[in-house]
């Protein structure tokens, strides 16, 4: 079989990524475009033969763009380096080539990377959060199911909190799946921690200490995670990994960061992630998604990371939609695209091409987006529930610069 380069996507062969109710998915992007009833059962080889995977395996081999894949796509036209990318980079040696050189079908017998969701355990609940991914707004949305905003997910569907119940590495579904997709494979070459808060859940942590180290050696490790935590500690416990890599969600610095992920407290944030650094210069990246709350403080952060010379990963929110570009006047579009244009050229570090090339993509997002007053308005409504029972400075205190486009 041979490799098309244009469409393949190592994530499609070697990769599971497990939701909350335990269905499966290959990554990320094609998390939310996708669903997969039925595969909660599945183990991960079950899940990569089943029908739909196969199917798809096949189409790619034969140069189709697939639209499940419709995000890579998206970035690679703009110039963008896409997670297809990036993953097929990971995977490159000449045991791809020799993996494929007798290929006669498209099942798959390897488990290489898996993105592991451990429950929604957090101890913060974000501005463009979810009960899926949060305990703490999980836990709000119980007590407020009478808010609009409460009702809309539960008009689409009248089961989602109860889907959205806390869970985590007690409850034996996740032990099995772990086991199956991590503990006894020893072919996995990337592990993924994803939450809620992973670094909350210490019996898995524990779990993975206790890989034996001639297997460590040969998996990396990455933590997505809300950097209130003290990594140094867990790099410490960890230590044997042939790599770890803490991918540090931020959506700002100072109050812009403690507003919109409630529950940070941005002093304690920076010491953790700068003594990291200090320990592992190369451990750290940072990730945040452009959206309404925080656009016209997305300089600051930039500004910061480039300080420290944080890799730094910059994306667009696409979910929920009034959180999106299109909730924002025109004229703080402007004012942010002026800022983009002047960090795009001096942002160094090891990433620094895909920085820019990243950036050069969100401005032409930005400019080519158009305002939706109705977007703006649920904007503006959606911050009165978010702001509800939380002891926060106000959206206008912390975006002074919003006050003449809050009444809409």
């Amino acid at each position: 079989m041979k490799i098309n380069p244009d469409t393949f996507c190592g994530a499609t062969w070697f990769q599971v990524r497990n939701r909350q109710d335990m269905t499966k998915t290959v990554c990320c992007l094609v998390d939310y475009l996708t669903e997969d009833p039925g595969t909660e059962e599945l183990t991960p080889i079950e899940y990569l033969n089943t029908p739909k995977m196969v199917t798809m395996r096949e189409q790619m081999a034969k140069g189709i763009k697939v639209p499940q894949c419709q995000e890579c796509w998206k970035h690679e036209q703009h110039g963008d380096q896409s997670y297809r990318q990036q993953i097929n980079k990971f995977l490159e040696g000449p045991w791809l080539n020799a993996y494929f050189k007798h290929k006669t079908d498209y099942n798959t017998d390897l488990v290489l990377m898996s993105d592991i969701k451990v429950g929604n355990t957090c101890n913060f609940a974000c501005v463009m959060c979810n009960p899926t991914d949060s305990s703490m707004i999980y836990n709000s949305w119980v007590k407020d199911q009478s808010s609009q905003f409460v009702q809309e997910y539960l008009r689409n569907d009248p089961l989602y909190l109860e889907k959205a119940k806390a869970t985590g590495y007690k409850e034996t579904k996740y032990r099995e799946y772990v086991d199956s997709a991590v503990l006894s494979n020893k072919h996995i070459k990337m592990i993924k921690l994803l939450g809620g808060e992973p670094l909350l859940d210490k019996k898995l942590l524990q779990q993975l200490s206790n890989i034996p180290i001639e297997r460590k050696r040969k998996i990396t490790l990455q933590v997505v995670t809300n950097g209130s935590m003290p990594m140094i500690e867990k790099s410490k416990e960890l230590k044997d990994f042939h790599k770890i890599l803490y991918c540090v969600s931020l959506e700002g610095i100072g109050d812009t960061q403690d507003y919109a992920r409630y529950g940070s407290d941005w002093t304690q944030i920076e010491q953790n992630i700068l003594s990291q650094l200090e320990y592992d210069p190369k451990s750290i990246n940072i990730l945040t998604c452009l959206q309404a709350t925080t656009i016209t403080k997305i300089g600051d952060l930039i500004n910061w990371a480039n300080q420290y010379q944080i890799p730094f990963a910059l994306g667009e929110l696409e979910y929920p939609h009034f959180l999106g570009i299109s909730a924002v006047p025109d004229k703080l579009k402007q004012e942010t695209v002026k800022v983009l244009n002047t960090v795009e050229n001096y942002f160094v570090s090891d990433n620094s091409e895909s920085v820019a090339l990243d950036i050069k993509s969100l401005i032409d997002f930005i400019t080519d987006s158009r305002y939706n007053k109705k977007m703006h308005k649920q904007f503006m409504d959606y911050l009165k529930f978010y702001e509800k029972d939380k002891t926060i400075k106000t959206f206008t205190d912390v975006f002074p610069e919003w006050r003449p486009y809050c009444e809409v």
